[in-house]
């Protein structure tokens, strides 16, 4: 396999026999997604009732489930996020129970997720379609809005990207407190409203349940302990499957789905292990090219189609150099450019311009 497209080329036309071809995987086994959502929930469930229960009988040594629990937090986010596509299973009722149940788990309301969420794949990488809050770690700004800035405000941009404060800072933010309101919602959107309250409402009896019976102190540090940790992971590997060197930016004329799914999301080449915690996500190409193929089959639809095998491949050690290399939709070269390349490009940079 080749392991780039080239940034400056024209996305072929689309294919609509491939197309078809690829939407035949779009049938879930309801043996395997009834196996992987008992298995996952369960076990994470299954570690949280270890780790109260030991720590509150002094039996420290069960902290070490510690990175269990956040990878089973992880995969839990993972299947709800394919059940809010409904390819985990084919009841619609099914993919809603098992989505909320993991939701609940991993402090995101699942109906207003999945509804931003299908927004997101509707237009991702239209630089047309952008500013979406939903859409923080998939959004870019290109060279010339960046130029336009004041210097105020150009400084507080780069510092918003920041590693630091991207990866440590917002991912908590996110999912324990931006998520407990219906933001970027409008009010015609009853059901995903009512879904973060009603969210909020199950995780006030839940953990406050658990602190009224093993203290605020403990249930605050191990439900840090999970949740942080698997924040942090989940928001790197979103990032890194949009923002990377090759990734294509169209305007509404040029853009479609399935073209954008070739040259807009990256193909992350993750250890066997990894594969199963990330539920598979490691093959993002795919999953936007047919959101309704179950995490098991995408393997399976990459290996099928030659069409697939030249997007954008990321190892481990690639996908840690360009987490925060490419930050900037440099649009005349018609490429991701990080902050240093647009100064260097332009050092005199005015504290306003309109050009």
């Amino acid at each position: 396999m080749t392991q780039s497209i080239a940034s400056d080329t024209t996305p072929p036309p689309c294919r609509a026999a491939d197309i078809r071809s690829i939407k035949t995987f779009q049938s879930p086994d309801h043996r395997i997604s009834a196996f992987q959502s008992v298995s996952t929930i369960g076990g994470l469930i299954a570690c949280y009732a270890a780790l109260y229960l030991g720590v509150a009988h002094g039996f420290y040594l069960v902290l070490l489930l510690l990175p269990l629990a956040s990878g089973l937090a992880i995969r839990s986010f993972a299947l709800q996020h394919y059940c809010g596509h409904g390819s985990l299973f084919r009841s619609g009722r099914a993919n809603r129970a098992v989505g909320r149940l993991c939701f609940l788990l991993t402090f995101t309301p699942f109906d207003h997720w999945r509804r931003h969420h299908a927004a997101h794949h509707g237009d991702w990488n239209n630089i047309e379609s952008r500013g979406r809050l939903s859409d923080i770690y998939s959004d870019c700004t290109t060279v010339r809005e960046y130029y336009a800035m004041s210097a105020g405000k150009r400084l507080a941009y780069r510092l918003s990207k920041h590693p630091v404060f991207t990866l440590l800072v917002m991912p908590p933010v996110i999912f324990f407190l931006v998520y407990r309101i219906p933001f970027d919602t409008p009010r015609s959107w009853r059901i995903e409203r009512l879904g973060v309250h009603t969210t909020n409402l199950c995780i006030l009896f839940l953990y406050g349940g658990l602190a009224w019976h093993f203290g605020v102190i403990l249930t605050a540090l191990l439900t840090l302990g999970v949740i942080y940790p698997a924040a942090i992971i989940g928001v790197a590997l979103f990032l890194v499957q949009h923002k990377f060197e090759g990734v294509h930016w169209e305007r509404d004329e040029q853009w479609s789905a399935f073209e954008a799914a070739l040259t807009g999301c990256s193909f992350l080449r993750l250890p066997g292990w990894l594969n199963w915690f990330s539920g598979n996500i490691g093959l993002h190409h795919i999953h936007h090219a047919a959101p309704g193929i179950p995490n098991y089959r995408l393997a399976a639809c990459h290996d099928a189609h030659g069409v697939f095998h030249d997007v954008k491949i990321l190892g481990l050690r690639e996908a840690f150099r360009e987490l925060f290399r490419h930050t900037l939709w440099d649009e005349t070269a018609c490429r991701m450019i990080p902050f240093s390349a647009a100064h260097r490009a332009r050092p005199s940079v005015p504290v306003f311009s309109g050009d």
